[in-house]
C-alpha cells in the first residue's frame, strides 16, 4: 500500500545543515565580540521580525545593517543558501513568539518560536542584541 503522506524530514536534511551552519558563523561573530551581556526579551521583537524580514526578501545588507561588525561579517553566500531555503515559508507568513532568555558563554540570549502559515515544521531562532546592534541570530 502507498502512502500519499510525504516523507518524515531528516535532522540532517542538506537544509538543516545550512541552518546551522549559519546560525554557528552568526553566533561566533556575537561571541567574539561580547565582553558583557545585555538583557533583551520581548524587546527584541521588532530586531527578530526585521532580520527575518530580510532574509524573506534575501536582503543582505538589510540583514547586516542592524548588526554589529563581527555579525556584519556573515557572507553574503551564508546569508543566501539560508535565505533561498526559508525564505519561501517565511514569504507565505509566519508568527514570532517570545520564549525566555538564556544566558550562555556571558551573553543574554532571547529565544523565539517561529511559526510558518504553512503548518510546517517550526524554526527555533536566538538573538543576542548588545548596545543596540546584533551580535547574533541565529535558525534551527
Amino acid at each position: 500500500m502507498t502512502s500519499s503522506k510525504p516523507p518524515a524530514l531528516s535532522l540532517y536534511r542538506p537544509s538543516h545543515m545550512l541552518y546551522r551552519l549559519f546560525g554557528c558563523l552568526v553566533l561566533l561573530a556575537a561571541f567574539a565580540t561580547a565582553p558583557m551581556a545585555q538583557t533583551g526579551g520581548t524587546a527584541d521583537q521588532p530586531i527578530v521580525q526585521d532580520l527575518l524580514e530580510s532574509i524573506a526578501q534575501n536582503d543582505y545588507p538589510r540583514f547586516i545593517s542592524q548588526g554589529t561588525p563581527a555579525f556584519a561579517e556573515v557572507g553574503e553566500p551564508q546569508f543566501t543558501q539560508v535565505a533561498n531555503t526559508v525564505a519561501p515559508r517565511l514569504q507565505q507568513g509566519y508568527t514570532v513568539q517570545y520564549l525566555g532568555n538564556l544566558q550562555q558563554q556571558g551573553l543574554d540570549i532571547s529565544v523565539w518560536k517561529v511559526s510558518f502559515a504553512d503548518q510546517g515544521d517550526d524554526l527555533l531562532a536566538t538573538l543576542n542584541v548588545r548596545e543596540g546592534r546584533v551580535g547574533g541570530f541565529f535558525l534551527r
